[in-house]
């Protein structure tokens, strides 16, 4: 099988973000044009790498990379039914691992669908947990705005960092800088928890305890949200699932793998990731 691996064009993006949701047999959104500026600002901003398969204009392969300091995180995998085991999805993986390497990353993390985990294991990622998707309950006028324990900021504090880097072991300032630039909102107990809410998925939602994660988790659906992906580690809090009646949102759960060097990360404080990007 003949193709090229590159870099799509500004005007491919569209295309491509296409093709993601075709090969995991999904319908693309309405708001996916939304979708389509959110790649192109992780590209400009130098945080995003994607590379593309395709053959006379045809993709039908799609790989990212998105760099953190030290840390690479590898998602949007995937390939197009008709394409598959022939290679192409770790030809993209191997061309990703070299960008990686040489911006001299020293830890590598992804969430791998089912379909990806076999790939990965042959390149010595390990299993860490599953990121799970819930459904949050629906009825606002239950929850939040009279919480005055919980704001609304326009702007993320230099505490918040702090507090994110504690629970992932790594810096993800521009991250989630980016993150607010591009109309997440921002919700806070001062110096005891926050959470972004964007698209109506509320994450990351990182907090000292359970009790100020639930107080995050209600007000984000007086503000909208409608679901979460909730980092299933060993120590997470199953009164989290059970007190908000949340509901497994089909079985779709990905499994985080990492290689390379251990990540000084304190999962306790980790209750919801952002995405997991999968693959």
């Amino acid at each position: 099988m003949n193709y090229n691996i590159r870099e799509p064009t500004e005007k491919e993006i569209l295309k491509v973000i296409n093709v993601l949701y075709s090969a995991f047999g999904r319908t693309p959104p309405v708001n996916i044009k939304e979708e389509e500026k959110i790649w192109k600002a992780l590209i400009e901003g130098e945080i995003g790498t994607f590379l593309i398969s395709e053959d006379k204009g045809k993709i039908f392969g799609i790989g990212g990379v998105f760099l953190f300091e030290k840390v690479s995180s590898f998602g949007y995998m995937a390939v197009l039914p008709e394409c598959r085991g022939k290679g192409v999805g770790t030809e993209i993986f191997k061309n990703l691992l070299k960008r990686a390497n040489n911006r001299n990353c020293e830890t590598m993390i992804l969430y791998a669908s089912e379909l990806g985990k076999p790939i990965y294991k042959k390149f010595g990622f390990q299993d860490r947990f599953y990121g799970t998707m819930y459904q949050l309950p629906m009825h606002k006028e239950d929850f939040g705005f009279q919480n005055e324990v919980v704001k609304v900021l326009e702007k993320l504090p230099e505490w918040l960092f702090t507090l994110d880097e504690n629970a992932m072991g790594y810096n993800r300032r521009r991250y989630l800088n980016l993150k607010v630039e591009l109309g997440a909102k921002i919700l806070v107990v001062e110096n005891e928890g926050y959470g972004l809410l964007a698209n109506k998925r509320l994450g990351p939602l990182i907090a000292i305890n359970q009790d100020v994660a639930l107080q995050i988790i209600k007000k984000s659906i007086a503000f909208g949200a409608d679901h979460l992906i909730i980092a299933k580690h060993k120590n997470f809090p199953k009164r989290i699932i059970e007190s908000m009646n949340l509901i497994k949102k089909g079985n779709d759960a990905n499994l985080k793998m990492v290689y390379g060097k251990e990540l000084f990360e304190n999962l306790d404080l980790l209750y919801a990731i952002g995405t997991y990007a999968k693959g």
